[in-house]
């Protein structure tokens, strides 16, 4: 009716961070939650009459500002439309713009969160500025990159340590804009970045004089990233077979199940190990048994699919995550009778596996019992997915060899 005074519009916020319930004396309805996993499934699963209009974060601490384009990246990902305010004193939110919605103090109560989000630029006091192109001039009032950025950046994994160091020597140097070069042998006025006998890359945009000890120094940091990501990728993966770690593969399928939960998707963890594993050890060596293990590994890492991962979880149990999430091959193929197709398909394929670099000493058929558990219906975290899956396998170890268990059911 044309008469009709619209009802005052009921707003929903969440609130990530520090701080407690936001004062004020708008209508803003400010929930807090304790993760941005919590933000997404709220924001998946709220009605469409109390839909979450802005999700306002609150860092605990400059190093956090690092989290905030994931954040925000994930937010939009589930709901285009949901705001994002962001909370902080830190000059380095500059870089943010485009990323985040607001930039306010980090006193923002919700009555000027409210005006922010209805366009009062007056209310948005810590609106982020667009990104200055920096001078030798103004490199006094501008932000220093230094030794912490780029060990922040090494720890945080975010693959910008050569930007940054780039950006750090050209604030340090009278030079005004250097470019690296990763791969190539670099033209006649470039400066190779090299330390021993391994050479990354060239820098170029400066005489050779000036850019040599700069590009040493660039040098050491590339190397200190590129060991930190070694480790880091040893600590992710099980010694023997390269499989993913049981920490590691834990910590993928909480990944996973975050993913699942915000597209409405089944995952299935996949439990399994190799029927009478032990009498090939004591029969065969344990030399004889690791290859085994191994070349199991390669095949099964070869025929999964994109978003799967084989973890080793300890001796010869092995765990698979059928956790692709991309379109299906298949034309109305559906996630659990493809996962029961590709559980068997892993079946006959370990059983025809064969080991001619064992020679006389190799096995004969190898074959598995196991057991599947699918979210969300068998459990909602990997601790429960990976029980209720070594309970299905040890059914199939009962009923005998070379069995698959796929639920209660089956038991």
């Amino acid at each position: 009716m044309s008469g009709t005074i619209p009802r005052q519009r009921r707003r929903r916020l969440l609130t990530i961070g520090p701080g407690g319930p936001l004062q004020g004396t708008t209508s803003l309805t400010a929930e807090p939650v304790e993760s941005i996993y919590d933000v997404l499934g709220l924001i998946a699963t709220c009605p469409a009459r109390q839909p979450i209009e802005a999700v306002v974060i609150t860092p605990s601490s400059p190093r956090a500002l690092h989290d905030v384009i994931r954040s925000a990246e994930a937010v939009r990902r589930v709901d285009p439309t949901v705001q994002i305010v962001l909370r902080s004193s830190d000059t380095s939110t500059a870089s943010l713009s485009g990323q985040i919605d607001h930039c306010l103090p980090p006193e923002a109560d919700a009555d000027v969160i409210a005006r922010a989000l209805d366009g009062d630029d007056t209310a948005t006091l810590g609106q982020p500025p667009s990104v200055q192109t920096e001078s030798t001039d103004s490199m006094s009032s501008t932000y220093i990159i230094g030794d912490t950025d780029l060990l922040e950046s090494i720890l945080e994994h975010t693959n910008q340590v050569v930007p940054l160091a780039v950006r750090a020597i050209e604030q340090r140097t009278s030079l005004g804009s250097l470019t690296y070069h990763a791969s190539g042998a670099g033209g006649p006025d470039s400066t190779p970045v090299r330390r021993g006998l391994t050479t990354w890359g060239h820098l170029s945009g400066g005489d050779t004089a000036t850019l040599e000890p700069w590009a040493g120094w660039l040098a050491r940091w590339i190397a200190l990233d590129e060991m930190i990501n070694g480790l880091r990728y040893d600590a992710s993966r099980d010694y023997l077979t390269n499989a993913w770690n049981r920490r590691s593969f834990e910590q993928f399928t909480v990944a996973a199940i975050n993913e699942a939960r915000q597209l409405r998707r089944e995952l299935t963890v996949f439990v399994f190990d190799i029927d009478g594993f032990k009498h090939f050890n004591d029969r065969f060596g344990h030399e004889a048994g690791d290859t085994i293990l191994t070349s199991m590994v390669q095949l099964l890492s070869s025929v999964v699919r994109n978003g799967d991962r084989v973890g080793r979880l300890g001796g010869d149990e092995f765990a698979v995550l059928f956790s692709d999430f991309t379109a299906p091959r298949t034309a109305g193929s559906r996630h659990p009778e493809t996962v029961e197709v590709l559980a068997h398909r892993f079946q006959k394929q370990i059983k025809d596996l064969r080991f001619p670099e064992l020679g006389l000493a190799a096995p004969g058929r190898l074959s598995i019992s196991g057991g599947l558990a699918t979210f969300p219906w068998d459990g909602d975290d990997p601790t429960s997915l990976l029980r209720i899956a070594d309970q299905r396998a040890l059914a199939s170890k009962r009923r005998g060899k070379n069995c698959l268990t796929f639920g209660p059911s089956d038991d």
